[in-house]
């Protein structure tokens, strides 16, 4: 198999210079984390279980394009994916909940897949700066998917996707693990459990 060794970009000095490429602000692509994370806690006890996930994404989703469509980047939907797209520079940017980000030695896997659990890479090891490869890419276009875990751990890459799943990446771009030192202050005030209320159901008179 013709493969390319993945890239990851981890400091602020390599990360930088490749979003400008792409066309992408890392302070908006932070805002999108933020909405997303926050809309996450907003799902109760009284909500579907799948329903931090589903806030996260439909936020996800909304932010990316409320901060990016415009000039360079335009709504899309090809195929049913929702994404903005750049034609000039060939590229295409989702939004995707995933179990773990911008850990090196784990790939990350969307959330929304059944069936198949990924175990949890407990964080840098050992063997954290071994070389990872994925297939060669094929075609003009790119395509990107914001990557956020439940931490508020955010990083751009660009998967190889097959059966659900990444099965490799060609490209990681680390954009904050998480932490507050980003301003975002994201696990401060976030219940790890659904807020649990009581209904208040008055008779009509």
């Amino acid at each position: 198999m013709d493969a390319v060794q993945t890239t990851v970009l981890r400091e602020p000095w390599e990360v930088q210079p490749r979003l400008q490429e792409l066309a992408l602000s890392k302070n908006k692509l932070l805002e999108v984390r933020d909405i997303a994370v926050h809309e996450r806690a907003n799902a109760t006890a009284f909500h579907a279980a799948n329903a931090p996930g589903t806030f996260s994404y439909h936020h996800g989703i909304w932010a990316l394009r409320h901060r990016f469509v415009g000039a360079d980047w335009r709504l899309d939907r090809t195929n049913g994916v929702e994404t903005i797209r750049n034609d000039r520079l060939k590229l295409v940017v989702s939004f995707c909940n995933v179990d773990l980000a911008c850990v090196d030695t784990h790939r990350p896997q969307p959330r929304t897949k059944k069936g198949n659990g990924v175990e949890r890479a407990s964080g840098p090891g050992l063997f954290e700066h071994l070389p990872q490869y994925a297939p060669r890419p094929k075609g003009e276009w790119q395509f990107f998917y914001l990557m956020v875990d439940e931490s508020g751990a955010v990083e751009l890459s660009r998967p190889v996707v097959k059966g659900g799943g990444f099965m490799a990446m060609i490209e990681r771009i680390y954009l904050s693990n998480g932490s507050d030192d980003d301003g975002a202050g994201l696990t401060n005030d976030m219940p790890n459990t659904p807020i649990e209320f009581d209904p208040q159901i008055a008779r009509k008179v």
